[in-house]
């Protein structure tokens, strides 16, 4: 039998063991340290100094939203969606994406899973989906799928407006008292574009560029396509009873009048409401206010 033989006593053979462990785990130290040095830094090359303090509240999003002025950036996840998981690691972590929303947004996370009526209300298709939701609740942007950070910080940019520093409400709205005079022109449904709400069932106001008078009304559009395709078929687009709210007409409630963003699409019309409450009721029970037609 062969007999193994060594370099020194059985001590020295058990420091050297010892000695290349100890390398052995500084290597691998170095080694992650390194690897979390990486992850600090987004695809620009710049060090992520911040990070999104993301709320999981939607009523104190949108109380939040209304008292700052600032739109909510909400992003609609899944743990077990693995572009959400790309776009929570590599979008959300850009110095560029985190700036913005700190700055300009009110963020809000919404894990799909444990917020399935925010799913069913927003009508979300697709994860990830982001949306950009002004302080009134209309939708402003609507991304499905994954984004880059440079795509995200593109779509971003355009929506930032300027905002009222705190208590500098009054001043905000002596502004815009001076810019919309008592006998500016007052559109249809507040402005809202139809054809948005019905077909892409997206909440947004329409520009004065594009317009169309119907049943003594004046309604906008968000571009000139939907103009064309509500004057091709008015009916179709037109809200029941002419956006009043029929909840609100069935319990004899006075203001009965619908808001397109309380606006729900059944049997391919849009319905108005008065406010959300009412919406529900509809929603849990349409057949018996769709007889008010």
């Amino acid at each position: 039998m062969e007999v193994l033989r060594t370099n020194g006593s059985a001590q020295e053979v058990g420091m050297r063991k010892l000695r290349f462990e100890q390398l052995l785990c500084s290597g691998l130290l170095s080694m992650a340290l390194g690897i979390v040095s990486a992850k600090a830094e987004d695809n620009s090359g710049s060090k992520v100094v911040q990070s999104i303090d993301w709320s999981t509240s939607y009523p104190s999003a949108a109380d939040e939203a209304v008292r700052t002025g600032k739109p909510m950036l909400v992003r609609i996840t899944a743990s077990w969606c693995g572009p959400c998981q790309q776009m929570k690691q590599l979008t959300f972590t850009d110095s560029r994406v985190v700036e913005l929303a700190r700055s300009s947004f009110v963020p809000l996370l919404i894990d799909a899973d444990a917020n399935t009526d925010l799913v069913a209300r927003f009508q979300i298709e697709a994860y990830p989906t982001t949306l950009v939701i002004a302080p009134d609740q209309s939708i402003l942007k609507r991304m499905k799928g994954f984004q880059s950070a440079d795509s995200l910080v593109s779509n971003l940019t355009p929506l930032i407006k300027l905002q009222p520093k705190d208590g500098d409400v009054s001043s905000l709205q002596e502004i815009v008292s001076a810019l919309d005079p008592a006998n500016a022109l007052k559109f249809g449904f507040e402005g809202y574009c139809l054809v948005s709400l019905l077909e892409e069932t997206i909440v947004c106001k329409g520009s004065p560029e594009f317009v169309a008078e119907y049943r003594g009304q004046t309604v906008c559009f968000q571009s000139d396509e939907h103009r064309q395709r509500f004057l091709a078929e008015p009916q179709k687009y037109w809200p029941v009873a002419n956006g009043q709210c029929l909840v609100s007409s069935r319990e004899r409630a006075s203001g009965a009048a619908g808001d397109p963003r309380m606006a729900v699409t059944w049997r391919g019309k849009i319905w108005m409401f008065s406010d959300r409450e009412r919406q529900r009721r509809f929603i849990q029970t349409p057949f018996y206010y769709a007889t008010e037609m």
